[in-house]
Parts: structure tokens; sequence; C-alpha cells
């Protein structure tokens, strides 16, 4: 939260697309690095704790208000990078996500005022509130080997189209 509430502070204040094509082409890296962890990985594989959490959380709340969003893909993707199980990284990771954007819409709030919001962010905080629940029966039924390949296969197409779109 303390992330998110310096890149809401930054972003109020100064252009953030200067820094947007090398947080995409480290996530299209992420996702390369996570689809061939699938392919890798074992049945019996075990999963192992999380290292650099603190860090991490500072650097994607940071992220996700700086760059419009960035929580879910950089802290999920690192976690699983650092080994941990799928099933409860993405679930953790949506459930503090609720946290962080409550405090980052506060900051926002607080230096641009209420009229900086718009019913497109009205759309977007329905359209996440629908979307949560079946994000997490999905991670709860598909097998951490395919969900881990999914995760590196979304994450690898959605950073290079943005990387493209950053650089067009």
């Amino acid at each position: 939260m303390i992330g998110g509430i310096i890149g809401a502070y930054l972003l109020s204040n100064i252009h953030a697309d200067v820094a947007k094509p090398f947080v995409m082409a480290y996530l299209t890296r992420i996702g390369i690095y996570l689809i061939w962890r699938a392919w890798e990985m074992q049945h019996g594989h075990e999963h192992k704790p999380a290292r650099f959490v603190a860090p991490l959380g500072l650097f994607g709340g940071f992220l996700d208000a700086a760059g419009g969003g960035g929580w879910g893909p950089v802290v999920t993707s690192n976690l699983l990078v650092q080994g941990t199980e799928p099933r409860t990284t993405i679930g953790t990771v949506n459930t503090a996500e609720f946290f962080l954007t409550t405090t980052i819409s506060a900051t926002f709030i607080m230096t641009l005022g209420l009229e900086a919001f718009s019913i497109a962010a009205v759309g977007l905080i329905i359209g996440g509130l629908l979307a949560a629940p079946l994000g997490a029966i999905i991670a709860k039924r598909i097998p951490a080997k395919r969900l881990l390949f999914l995760v590196g296969t979304l994450l690898t197409a959605t950073s290079l189209f943005s990387l493209y779109k950053a650089l067009a």
C-alpha cells in the first residue's frame, strides 16, 4: 500500500509513460520464464515459501498506481518465479489487491479530487467485483502446471501487445 501511495502521488504530479516500455519488456521476460517453468514442472514438484515479499509489494504497489496496473502481473509472476504454489499465490495477490486499490483510490481522490473519476472508473470497479469470484473458481479447478502455463502465456501476450503499443 505504501508503494501504491507513492505511485499515485507521483503520477498525480508527473507523466509515467517513459517507464512503461521497460516494465512491459520485463513482464514479457517473466512470462516466458513462467511458460518454461510450467514446461519443466513435474507432478511431484515442491513449492517454496516466498522470499523478498516486502520489496516486491512496495514495487508492485508503486507500478500499480504509477502505471495504471501492474500489481497482479508483477507480484503474481514474481511470486511464481520464486516457486510458490500457483493457487495460493493468485488468491493471496487478488485479496491484497483490494486493499491496495482502495488505498490508491483514496490517494488519487485526496490529490486530484473526486471530479477526476468518471463512469469508466465505476465500470472497472463493477467488472472487478464480478470477475474476482470467477478467477477464484478457475484457480481452484485448474491443475498447478496448467495454471502456471496459462499465467505465463497471458502475461507474455498482454505484455508484448502493451510493449508494441508503447513503442509504436
